[in-house]
């Protein structure tokens, strides 16, 4: 009998320009890549998107059709070319809606290190 993790398939999306263009190393999908493959999860693929909605929403709305599971590395930021919650909730013909647990939390962490949060972060509470 195979495991079930033989037979799921992953498959990791990468978002930003300063990834797809080379201005970044993605050290955080390599690491993650290497974190599951030590704990015998393989994924299928890697991609790497630019900072363009349509593309990203196409993207996840093709590859979910071929995966169990995607991975979306990047692009949950809070600057306006953070696009992968509202690229995940059009794909899914969602809109994002204000979660204020997750809120309250982006909150205390400012406080906990003496700031205030910046209002464009809460778009990082906004979620499918």
């Amino acid at each position: 009998m195979s495991n079930i993790k033989d037979r799921i398939k992953i498959e990791m999306i990468s978002t930003g320009d300063e990834v797809l263009y080379g201005q970044i190393i993605d050290t955080n999908a390599a690491w993650l890549s290497d974190f599951l493959f030590q704990e015998g999860i393989t994924i299928t693929s890697r991609h790497t998107i630019g900072d363009n909605l349509s593309t990203l929403i196409e993207t996840l709305k093709e590859r979910s059709l071929q995966n169990d599971i995607l991975i979306v590395n990047g692009g949950l930021g809070p600057t306006s070319d953070d696009l992968s919650a509202q690229a995940a909730a059009l794909a899914n013909n969602e809109s994002l809606v204000l979660h204020e647990q997750w809120l309250k939390s982006l909150e205390r962490y400012f406080l906990n290190r003496g700031r205030t949060m910046p209002a464009s972060n809460i778009k990082q509470a906004m979620l499918p």
